[in-house]
């Protein structure tokens, strides 16, 4: 930092004897540039020190920790997204009250839904839904957000 200092230091010497020993003319302009990239470049010589050193803005995935919980509060969110979004679709084809437990693991960060438990015991259908099959509705609701089969989809009541 010191030799940066000094370098400054002596470019800003330098710029005022070449301002005293110069005459005025048209080759003063010249002079007058060629110290503005000396002064240029002594000013970006940290910078290019810098990257050039590797210690730039390289970032090595090592360096950091995997923050676990946070992964997990994700991952949560995104189960409970998904049984809302069911909730909300089932309610929007007649079917109120409805419970549903997704059962869920998590490996290497990657979710996988194991099955899904809906509880009927509260359920309200609206007028014009009763004479339907309930569960097919449902069932084609629940594989739209889950992708699971039939045997994984439980009912009870």
């Amino acid at each position: 930092m010191a030799g940066y200092i000094l370098s400054i230091l002596g470019i800003v010497v330098v710029g005022v004897l070449i301002d005293i020993i110069m005459p005025s003319g048209t080759i003063n302009k010249y002079i007058k540039s060629i110290y503005s990239i000396f002064v240029l470049a002594v000013i970006i010589s940290p910078i290019i020190k810098f990257f050039n050193n590797n210690q730039g803005f390289n970032l090595h995935y090592q360096d950091y920790e995997i923050n676990e919980t946070l992964l997990n509060y994700i991952n949560e969110n995104k189960i409970e997204s998904i049984r809302k979004s069911i909730i909300l679709d089932l309610e929007n084809e007649g079917f109120k009250n409805i419970d549903i437990i997704i059962n869920y693991s998590i490996d290497n960060n990657e979710i996988s839904i194991n099955s899904c438990t809906i509880n009927l015991e509260n359920l309200v259908i609206s007028a014009d839904k009763q004479h339907i099959n309930k569960y097919e509705i449902i069932k084609e609701i629940v594989h739209e957000y889950t992708k699971l089969t039939d045997e994984e989809i439980i009912f009870y009541e």
